[in-house]
């Protein structure tokens, strides 16, 4: 199976800076076991942690005859990057971006941020939805979606002959690919990159530092 960059390339030019880039930690006696699916489909590559000033992640790191990709933290976004040296395909995309929100608000909150971070034809009408989860389960997840007028249009315009633009930009809905935000502290908001193929990195393994959210929240 064939290691997901490409599907992810385009929401790396919403204005992210390179920021600053963290290496990958081998992975120690305590490391979380990775689902099966990515041991199989990155036998050949190296899992470890990958820390952030923010936040860490597990992740597997490939290299020459791999892809040459690997997970990296981008305290610039902040958030972790994929990044892709390989002569043939050179990429970095954005994997995972948090987002502030006040304490008590609804995720709503951010929606003007996260307009600015994903320009589209139609962001100023996409609102975050909450999603069905992916898995029985699984965290409360939001997208960023057209609605009302908006939505009827582009629905329609995917059922049509020629594939839309995603009118919420990189970061919201596509005809391709899956992408949500998540509630991850009382002042943080994840948005995570799943692509359309399986990732190098277990999303179930994403650890905020331990900080007073109340008091740290901007």
């Amino acid at each position: 199976m064939r290691i997901a960059v490409a599907v992810l390339a385009v929401a790396f030019l919403t204005g992210c800076g390179p920021g600053d880039t963290r290496k990958l930690e081998p992975a120690a006696a305590t490391a979380p076991e990775p689902p099966q699916v990515l041991r199989d489909t990155f036998a050949s590559c190296t899992w470890g942690e990958v820390t952030g000033a923010l936040a860490s992640v597990w992740s597997y790191a490939c290299g020459p005859g791999f892809g040459d990709v690997r997970l990296a933290a981008d305290d610039g976004l902040p958030g972790f990057v994929i990044e892709s040296t390989a002569d043939d395909a050179p990429a970095r995309s954005v994997a995972i971006r948090f987002f502030d929100k006040p304490v008590d608000a609804a995720i709503d909150a951010i929606a003007p941020a996260v307009r600015a971070a994903s320009p589209g034809p139609g962001a100023g009408a996409c609102v975050l939805t909450a999603a069905s989860p992916a898995e029985p389960g699984a965290p409360a997840h939001y997208v960023f979606t057209p609605e009302g007028a908006a939505k009827a249009a582009y629905d329609e315009a995917l059922a049509g002959d020629v594939i839309p633009e995603p009118p919420c930009g990189p970061l919201g809905v596509s005809h391709v690919g899956n992408r949500s935000f998540r509630v991850v502290a009382p002042d943080k908001v994840a948005f995570i990159e799943q692509g359309s193929e399986i990732q190098i990195f277990d999303v179930g393994t994403l650890k905020l530092h331990a900080r007073d959210h109340a008091s740290d929240n901007h």
